[in-house]
């Protein structure tokens, strides 16, 4: 009798390519992204097809509890966990049923789960950590399908940050023989990989750079009532704040060397405050300066640290800059880079052939089949961990019926 590891390992090995579903959700903690992908090969010879997708949202007072993580209590965090297993559970559920297979022939889930705390220095509380919930139980539960899960503490022990993750699949996915790369992605903290020409594992640099629509999407939902500034059209409405610029600039997480990471803890509600606030009782003309800074904020503050500012190797003049999540839907970002980076070549990876709102759920089944399958997929130069981290844990499904 075969165990269940050693059917999950034959899964994984099926010559025409595994079944495996990636779930993402990020700091903006908006809902669950899922991706079912038909995957083969490893590291620069993998492939990647894409088979069915879903999003689902999360439920509004949901998304605010995890919006104010430094507020949460151990019961609600328990109970949290449960409630975003369950979201997840059903994402992936979704995106199966998008690609038209069947439950039974998924090999595996990759999870990422919801970060609700992350101090991989342990500037915070004195000791270095990250949490992430959703619970996997209950997904292998609601699918029947094994979920490798909680990928950041394997690096966090390592002495690395816990973060970016993704930088082994943009290598794998994007480095070119003879040409610079830059994979930005513009989520609630942006974060960016950085690719030289004929890149190997370990000439991969990758970091967090700051906020990337987490400080817009607090002022929308101030000012606008709104969850976003839709295309960044009040902000491309307002004029910038130059001295409120220099500011937030001047915040010592800029100047810190890569790798480094960061997220809520650090550019979360206090923090907007602090250097936005107050708004309330704010005039048009003034909540659309507001949005314009904060804009500008998140525009020049990429282009310093693709310049080099982190203490990296600038990004070269002819380089290709790919980005991704949903920042790059806000135009008047997208524009303010292009001008501030050029020229350097700024478009969104979609013209890659990979969706540019999937590409971390398509990240997540990658690596969770890369790490079942054994290898290390964390990356040293991304996280400065002593070592390569063999990443995330595993959940069983539930025993077959006799």
């Amino acid at each position: 009798m075969t165990t269940p590891i050693e059917r999950l390992a034959a899964s994984l090995e099926r010559t025409e390519g595994a079944l495996v579903v990636g779930l993402m959700s990020g700091t903006s903690a908006d809902g669950v992204d899922a991706a079912c992908c038909r995957l083969a090969g490893e590291g620069r010879s993998l492939t990647c097809q894409v088979l069915g997708a879903a999003s689902r949202p999360y439920a509004e007072a949901l998304a605010r509890e995890l919006r104010r993580p430094e507020a949460l209590s151990a019961p609600a965090v328990a109970r949290l966990s449960v409630e975003v297993g369950v979201a997840f559970a059903t994402a992936a559920r979704d995106a199966i049923a998008a690609a038209g297979v069947p439950l039974a022939e998924v090999a595996l889930i990759g999870s990422h789960g919801q970060t609700v705390w992350h101090d991989p220095r342990g500037s915070q509380g004195g000791v270095r950590c990250t949490l992430q919930i959703g619970e996997a139980a209950e997904i292998a539960e609601r699918t029947g399908i094994a979920v490798w899960h909680d990928f950041r503490p394997a690096d966090v022990a390592a002495g690395g940050e816990g973060a970016p993750l993704v930088p082994y699949v943009d290598w794998a996915l994007f480095a070119l023989p003879d040409r610079w790369t830059a994979c930005l992605n513009l989520g609630g903290i942006a974060n960016v990989t950085i690719l030289p020409p004929a890149a190997e594992l370990s000439d991969v640099v990758a970091f967090d750079i700051g906020p990337g629509n987490m400080v817009l999407d607090a002022l929308a939902e101030r000012l606008l009532d709104a969850p976003h500034d839709a295309g960044g059209a009040v902000a491309a409405a307002g004029d910038v704040d130059a001295q409120r610029l220099e500011a937030a600039l001047a915040d010592p997480y800029f100047a810190l060397p890569a790798p480094k990471s960061t997220g809520r803890e650090w550019f979360g509600a206090g923090w907007t405050e602090r250097v936005f606030g107050p708004v309330a009782g704010l005039d048009a003309a003034a909540a659309r300066g507001r949005l314009a800074t904060a804009a500008a904020l998140t525009v020049e503050s990429v282009a310093r640290a693709i310049e080099g500012q982190a203490g990296t190797v600038p990004v070269p003049a002819d380089a290709r800059i790919l980005v991704s999540g949903g920042g790059r839907h806000n135009r008047t970002l997208m524009e303010g880079l292009a001008r501030r980076l050029a020229p350097r070549e700024v478009g969104p990876v979609d013209a890659e052939g990979i969706d540019g709102d999937l590409k971390e759920a398509i990240a997540f089944a990658i690596l969770a089949y890369e790490s079942a399958r054994g290898r290390a997929v964390g990356v040293p130069g991304a996280t400065g961990a002593r070592h390569p981290a063999r990443l995330g844990k595993l959940a069983l499904p539930p025993p077959a019926a006799p």
